[in-house]
Formats: C-alpha cells, sequence, structure tokens
C-alpha cells in the first residue's frame, strides 16, 4: 500500500481516464497533489503516457459495464492507496444517430455504458467512504436538458445520470458522502468532433471549451461538503451536447 500520509490530497478514481475529459482531469489532479486511480478499458500509448504523468498515480484496466471488473478496480485502487475519496464516473459512450435511425442496440448500448457503468462504479465504492465522508462526481450533459446533438439514446442516459446522482445524494448524507454532477457543453474531443456544430468562429467564445476547463468545478465539488445534489453547468450558453 502506497503512503498517502498527505492530509490535504485526496484519492481519487477516475473513470474512462484514457483520453478526454477523464485524462484532463487526471493530470490536474495529480499535478495539485492529489493521488489518482485512471481507469481504462484498453490498453494504448495514450494509457501509457498518461500514468507516466500521473506521478504517484496508477492505471487500472477495468471495463466499468461489467460488474466483476468493477469490483476489482474498487479492490485495486483500496489495496494500493488504502482508500477512495473520490470517484468520478466519467467513462461513457456517444455517437451521432438520427431519431429515425436509432435502434433497440444502440440505446441499450448507450444506457449501459453511460448510465449503468456509473451505477456499478458508485455501488461499489460508498461503502469504502462512510468512515472519512466522500464525492461521488457523475459527468453530466447539456443534453440532458436539451436533447443535444448525439442522439436521444446519449440525452436518456445523461437525464439519467443526473436522476441516480440525486438518488445518491439524499441517500449517503447521513454518511457524509456527497453526489454532484458537471454538465459540459461542446468540450473539445472525439465525441464532440463528430457534431455538426457550425463553423468553430460562430460559437459563443469562437472556439470548444477545453477538457481542462472542467477541473475547477471538480476542484470546488471535492473541496465543498455544503454542496450536494447539484448540477454544475459548464457552457458558453448555447446548446451542444
Amino acid at each position: 500500500m502506497q503512503n498517502t500520509k498527505n492530509p490535504s490530497a485526496k484519492v481519487i478514481l477516475i473513470t474512462g481516464a484514457s483520453r478526454g475529459i477523464g485524462a484532463a482531469l487526471a493530470v490536474a489532479a495529480a499535478a495539485e497533489g492529489h493521488y489518482v486511480a485512471a481507469n481504462y478499458r484498453s490498453e494504448s500509448a495514450e494509457v501509457d503516457q498518461l500514468v507516466s504523468r500521473l506521478k504517484d498515480g496508477i492505471g487500472i484496466r477495468a471495463d466499468v459495464g461489467i460488474a466483476e471488473d468493477v469490483q476489482r478496480l474498487i479492490e485495486e485502487t483500496l489495496t494500493h492507496f488504502g482508500r477512495i475519496d473520490c470517484v468520478i464516473n466519467n467513462a461513457g459512450i456517444g455517437e451521432v444517430c438520427p431519431i429515425d435511425r436509432l435502434d433497440l442496440a444502440l440505446f441499450q448500448k448507450t444506457l449501459h455504458a453511460n448510465l449503468t457503468s456509473a451505477f456499478l462504479v458508485s455501488q461499489a465504492a460508498w461503502p469504502h467512504m462512510t468512515r472519512d465522508g466522500g464525492r461521488l462526481i457523475f459527468m453530466s450533459s447539456t443534453a440532458a436538458r436539451t436533447g443535444g446533438g448525439l442522439s436521444a439514446a446519449y440525452a436518456a442516459s445523461k437525464g439519467g445520470v443526473e436522476s441516480l446522482m440525486h438518488a445518491y445524494a439524499t441517500a449517503l448524507r447521513p454518511h457524509r458522502i456527497t453526489a454532484n454532477a458537471i454538465a459540459p457543453a461542446l468540450i473539445e474531443s472525439r465525441m464532440a468532433s463528430a457534431i455538426d456544430a457550425g463553423p468553430t468562429e460562430n460559437l459563443p467564445l469562437g472556439r470548444m471549451g477545453r477538457p481542462e476547463e472542467l477541473w475547477p468545478a471538480t476542484r470546488m465539488i471535492m473541496e465543498t461538503e455544503y454542496l450536494t445534489g447539484q448540477t454544475i453547468h459548464v457552457d458558453a450558453g448555447r446548446y451542444m451536447t
């Protein structure tokens, strides 16, 4: 077990951290001295590069849509760090699919990857936070309110994620475990690049959001116990993903 005696450092488990938002949050957290367990599903050069930047952090390969993998993910995090202070449910998928081409297979696949995974990880992690309290953070999207530019399946999955967050916020309050969501819009990523958002210069700030711009909101949630059951919106005021 790694020595984690720095009183201000937290042990943070981030799912879907191989690239994009998850990777940016992992790097930002490690840069501020936190201990990061970066989850990923498949080996890649991106994963190797990420783990090399985490200082005292680790990478753990697991499919968070599979209950057995999730249990192992939690156990390996606990074995290495001795505790879990914060879980960021970031893993998910999304692809552009018009409503007239959306079928049951894609709908169920999307809900499983985005919603079921968040349930499996949160349900496995929270019992290990009851002694000192903790943070559950769910990565949502403005699509939960607008429908977004990907698919009805994606929008439904993110609406479900926020409802799940509310349930945990209510149930876990006695354990001093908070649950909150972050809902970004059009953050630079492979997923966002598939959306027809028009010319970049026509966006409110002339650009998409950057993955690292989600870290301040994440830090606020981590540092604030008197905040639960809330969705923090990170966007420039225009409907998108």
